[in-house]
C-alpha cells in the first residue's frame, strides 16, 4: 500500500509505491511518473521535518478531493490552512473554505494534515 514520506533533500512529500533493497520507487503527489530514490533519504511521517505540517498532525494523501474533511489542513500558496467548510464543486473536485484564505477549489490528489482520531477534534 502506498504511503507518504518526506524527502528532506528536495523538501517535498513523495508517495512511496514500493521498496526494493536500498531503493524506493516513488512519485510526486501530483504525478503518475515513478522514479527511484535511496531509501535512506526518506523520512517517515509523522516524525519528518515537513515545514508545512502543523504540530501534532499526521500526514495523509488525499487520493481524491472527496477524501478531504473539515478540520484537515492543506497547503495553499506556501502556507498550511485549516479547512473550515467544504462543498461539492464539479465532477471530481471540492470547494473548500480555508481559514485565513477564503474559498479554494481542490481538484487533484494532495497531501493534507489530519489530527489522529485518538487526539480528539481537529479544531
Amino acid at each position: 500500500m502506498p504511503y507518504i514520506a518526506w524527502h528532506p533533500r528536495t523538501r517535498r512529500p513523495l508517495v512511496v509505491l514500493a521498496r526494493s533493497g536500498p531503493c524506493a520507487k516513488v512519485r510526486l503527489v501530483h504525478s503518475e511518473v515513478p522514479f527511484e530514490v535511496p531509501v535512506g533519504e526518506l523520512e517517515h511521517y509523522p516524525w519528518a521535518a515537513d515545514p508545512h505540517a502543523p504540530p501534532g498532525f499526521l500526514t495523509v494523501l488525499l487520493d481524491t478531493p472527496q477524501a478531504v474533511r473539515e478540520g484537515d489542513w492543506v497547503v495553499v500558496v506556501g502556507c498550511a490552512r485549516r479547512v473550515r467548510a467544504l462543498a461539492p464543486y464539479s465532477a471530481g473536485s471540492r470547494l473548500l473554505e480555508l481559514e485565513g484564505y477564503g474559498k479554494w477549489v481542490l481538484a487533484a490528489p494532495r497531501v493534507a494534515y489530519r489530527r489522529s482520531s485518538a487526539d480528539g477534534p481537529a479544531h
